[in-house]
């Protein structure tokens, strides 16, 4: 585990801890710091993560080429409640029971708009897999 996080918290930091899989086979638990939203986050407090088939592969080294870069944060999937918001979000969202999706899409293709967002016409970004997860998204 991290050095000094049993320090960062005695000082009123709050500290997050994640799994991470370095490399195909090769996992960890991860503690940092959590740092206030910037300019359109939310900081959300998790409550149950789902680690799903694909991340199951990813440790095993069965996804294919072009769908994951290590290192990436299993347990893309989860739900929460929103603790802080950044500028440019609304602070009505503080209190609200939010669920998070890795699948990153277009939202204007016939794809999305025929509710088939893993199948986006712009091709495919998954947070956690393909993009970092950010870490204001997890407390």
């Amino acid at each position: 585990m991290g050095r000094g996080l049993g320090a960062a918290q005695a000082q009123g930091h709050q500290v997050s801890t994640a799994v991470v899989i370095a490399a195909p086979g090769a996992h960890r638990l991860t503690e940092h710091i959590l740092r206030e939203p910037g300019p359109g986050e939310a900081l959300v407090r998790v409550h149950a993560v789902g680690i799903c088939g694909s991340g199951r592969e990813v440790h095993q080294v069965n996804r294919p080429e072009g769908y994951v870069r290590y290192p990436l944060m299993s347990g893309r999937e989860w739900s929460g409640t929103v603790q802080a918001v950044g500028d440019g979000v609304p602070d009505s969202l503080v209190g609200r029971k939010v669920v998070g999706e890795g699948f990153r899409n277009c939202q204007v293709c016939d794809r999305c708009h025929a509710a088939e967002t893993t199948l986006c016409a712009s091709g495919y970004a998954e947070t956690g897999f393909t993009q970092p997860v950010p870490q204001a998204t997890a407390c």
